[in-house]
């Protein structure tokens, strides 16, 4: 199992040779400082963000063995915020090398970034403060979007700071382990049936890149932490057709909703995305998942507590 790992992230490394940081297009490439680690993001702010009017953050987390610039060409995200005027932060993860096969501490996976005890929950936390400090970032519109792993980090930063997280946008993720948010939350799920990776009804995956054997909690499991928390109606609104089912859960406590939108034999990808083929099976063009995930974060900003 080890030699098998060595040889595929080898291959990784050659077939990512192309997305060296100096090739990424759109947005800066930056450092902050946490935990001891020079960590890097790309950010992009669109024209329209004048420096005084409060203006919205999408954090984009990337799958494992991916990186920022990958991110960012397959949610074309950066293209969104220039037209509607938010920002987009692009984290790294760390690995090997600062620029090949990158992963995330998300809990119990994935990669080195696990094996290593990296902190990225506290990275996320120390990019969204630079940032308020530098731009008018408005404190009740901070979103987390991901994918695969980068979801899975995007779920455990909402569970650790959900009075700062408005929402969170998760394709083909799981939440695993405790999760105890001490503020409701809205999210916005997408999950192929047919998912290899992440299976759909949770536990051990068919493919997997790490030598251990990771279990995931099924998409049910995840939303379930969030329907109870954000005291959700017990039965959702369903609408659906051939490809897809769209299931809504609201209106929740203090304005929160919790959609999940399941893939009838979707695989491992972002609905409607550029296809990076890239560890990511191609995207299921029946939905395009960007716009749909920033229209839910417009609609679910943090409100005041009552």
């Amino acid at each position: 199992m080890a030699r098998a790992k060595v040889v595929f992230v080898l291959l990784v490394l050659a077939l990512g040779a192309g997305w060296a940081r100096g090739q990424e297009q759109g947005a800066e490439l930056r450092t902050v400082e946490h935990g001891g680690r020079t960590r890097s993001y790309l950010l992009h702010v669109p024209d329209k963000v004048d420096g005084r009017a409060p203006v919205a953050l999408v954090v984009a987390l990337h799958w494992e063995g991916a990186q920022a610039g990958m991110m960012e060409k397959l949610t074309g995200f950066s293209r969104l915020a220039d037209r509607k005027g938010f920002i987009v932060a692009y984290p790294y993860g760390t690995g090997m090398l600062p620029d090949r096969y990158l992963t995330w501490n998300a809990g119990n996976c994935c990669g080195s970034a696990w094996e290593n005890e990296v902190d990225d929950e506290g990275f996320i936390r120390t990019l969204v403060e630079t940032l308020s400090a530098t731009y008018p970032i408005d404190p009740k519109r901070v979103y987390l979007t991901g994918i695969s792993s980068g979801g899975m980090l995007a779920y455990r930063v909402a569970c650790s700071w959900s009075e700062r997280i408005a929402a969170i946008g998760v394709v083909a993720a799981a939440l695993n382990g405790p999760c105890l948010p001490r503020a409701p939350v809205s999210v916005i799920a997408f999950h192929g049936t047919a998912d290899r990776y992440v299976p759909y009804e949770g536990g051990r995956a068919e493919v997997y890149y790490d030598a251990y054997e990771r279990e995931d909690a099924s998409v049910a499991e995840s939303l379930d932490v969030w329907l109870r928390r954000d005291h959700c109606p017990a039965k959702p609104w369903r609408s659906q057709n051939s490809r897809f089912a769209r299931d809504i859960w609201g209106p929740c406590l203090e304005g929160t909703e919790v959609v999940l939108y399941t893939l009838k034999g979707g695989g491992h990808g972002w609905p409607g995305g550029e296809a990076v083929r890239y560890l990511l099976d191609d995207p299921n063009t029946e939905l395009i998942a960007t716009p749909l995930i920033w229209n839910f974060f417009e609609e679910h900003p943090k409100r005041d507590r009552t």
